[in-house]
Parts: C-alpha cells; structure tokens; sequence
C-alpha cells in the first residue's frame, strides 16, 4: 500500500494505520525510525522505491524480521547521462550561452573560457554502478579517467582501462573535474570541504549527483569566488527544496531539483521491480535485493 509520511511530530505509526492491524508493505517511504516497528507487528517489508534507504533504520526493521529492499539499479543510466549533461555544459558553457541568447545578449564573448574535452583529467569519487556508467560515457569524449573508491579490489582500473588514486587527495590534486558518485554515512559527510578543495589545481570543476551532505556547500561557494573552482554543478543539497539562499545568487554554479535520477522509462522500471520485491515475499520468497542480511532475525 502506498503510504507517504508527512513531516509531523510523533511516530510513524500514525500515518500507517494500516500496517498496525493488518498491512504487511509500503512501497515508498519517506523515513522510517526503530519507535515505529513495534506498532507494525504485520509488516512483513519494506519496499524502497528507489535505490536510497538511509532514512530507514535497517537494523531495527532487521530485529523486527522485516526485510528491507531497494531497486539497486534505479537511475544508473540516467544519472550517469545526467553527470555527463553537466560536465558538458560546465566545460562547453552551454548553460549560460543558452542564458544569454534568450535574454537577447547574442553573448559570444561569454563563450571564452570554454575548454576542450579531450585529455582533460576526470576524478571520479566511488566507483559503483554510477560511477562505471559515468567513466564509460566519459571516456568516449576522451577524458583521462581517475577514480577514488577505497572499497573496491585491485584490478578494476585494469579492467576498466582506467586509473586508480590511493587517496582522496591525490585525486584531487591530479583532476581538472571532479565528479561524486559515492554513497553518503557517517564516514563521508562534507568529504569536499574546505580543506579538500584547497587539493583542487585553481579552475578545476565539481559535480555533485549523489547526496547533499557529501559536499560542504559553503566551501563551494567560497572556492567559486577564489577561482579555485571555475564552475560547480550541483543536483542534490543538504536541504532540499532550496528555495532561497546564497547559492542562488552564485553565477558559475549551475543547480538543479535533484532529478538526475529521473527518466519515464525509469519511473516505471522502479516501481515495477519495487513491487516485484513485494510479490517474492507475498509467495513465501526471499527479496532478491535485500540491504539488511545482517540485522534479520
């Protein structure tokens, strides 16, 4: 049953009423915390239309024997494509050429400062699902690819024909574009920060498609007006809807919705394999994209 918690004081439970007497799914979720499963004694799973599932306690839906599954897969094409689009235009300029003809500028001197794609070094921070689909689309423009992702083997820049940092730092310090493909915890809030960014060659670019709290949006702001970044792109933030703030007022920094992730085609994948997850549960079945193993009693 498709439920969507609203922002109320109060356990989730209320909203749900459902879930307390008999309902055993809910399929999109803005957020569930370990007060509420012990008044859903049904729930059988938690169904995560989308691929993000930290603002749901997996360990408490664990000790509760409910599974939680996501669509691991959800937006990998379209983020990438979308990570791409934004690189283009940073590079190219087309965001703010576009700007200016349609304010009736004809602004042909706003195209200085354009570079060219190929031999440019992309840094690319986690290298999963979306950080693969991203390298392979850069690489056919021609970029040198890097990436930073402590968590994978030896062997995947060979297999990818690309090239491996040890540390942050040095990928920092060897990428003209650098470009967030990680998954954001406790470990990683604000990894570009101010320090970080100071590692950055002066004129080097950021793209932001993954989560807010991974980058420090003040040092951003401050690195755009140094010139220690020549431009940002930036589809999540830490808060979200930003409908007012200082960063609408930046000039080299392009934003948008958070909607990287969308496409039609998408849309109706996602919600196919979420119920889908539902359905294997309902026959007696395992999910097979459960995130909380380890917690399940």
């Amino acid at each position: 049953k498709r439920q969507y918690q609203r922002r109320v004081r109060g356990p989730t439970f209320s909203l749900f009423p459902d879930l307390r007497s008999g309902g055993f799914v809910s399929l999109a979720l803005r957020g569930l915390t370990a007060e509420d499963f012990p008044f859903m004694k049904k729930l059988k799973i938690i169904s995560r239309v989308g691929m993000g599932y930290d603002n749901i306690d997996i360990e408490a839906a664990g000790k509760h024997s409910v599974y939680v599954a996501n669509v691991p897969d959800y937006g990998v094409e379209e983020v990438a494509d979308s990570a791409m689009c934004l690189l283009l235009n940073l590079l190219r300029k087309t965001h703010w050429l576009s700007e200016g003809t349609h304010r009736g500028e004809w602004p042909t001197m706003k195209a200085v400062g354009s570079k060219r794609l190929r031999g440019k070094n992309l840094g690319i921070i986690g290298l999963g699902k979306i950080g693969t689909a991203f390298a392979q689309r850069a690489k056919a423009f021609g970029f040198n690819i890097i990436f930073y992702d402590p968590y994978l083997p030896d062997g995947i820049d060979k297999s990818q024909g690309i090239h491996r940092a040890d540390t942050l730092k040095q990928l920092m310090e060897t990428s003209d574009i650098v470009s967030v493909h990680c998954y954001l915890d406790a470990t990683n809030k604000h990894m570009i920060n101010k320090d970080s960014l100071s590692w950055l060659k002066h004129g080097s670019y950021l793209i932001n498609t993954a989560r807010g709290g991974l980058v420090d949006v003040d040092a951003v702001v401050e690195a755009l007006g140094t010139g220690r970044l020549a431009g940002a792109a930036l589809d999540v933030l830490e808060k979200e809807p930003y409908l007012e703030g200082s960063l609408l007022n930046v000039p080299n920094l392009i934003l948008t919705p958070h909607t990287a992730f969308y496409s039609d085609d998408g849309f109706h994948e996602m919600r196919t394999k979420a119920t889908l997850e539902v359905k294997r549960v309902l026959l007696g079945e395992k999910p097979r994209n459960c995130v909380n193993k380890q917690f399940l009693v």
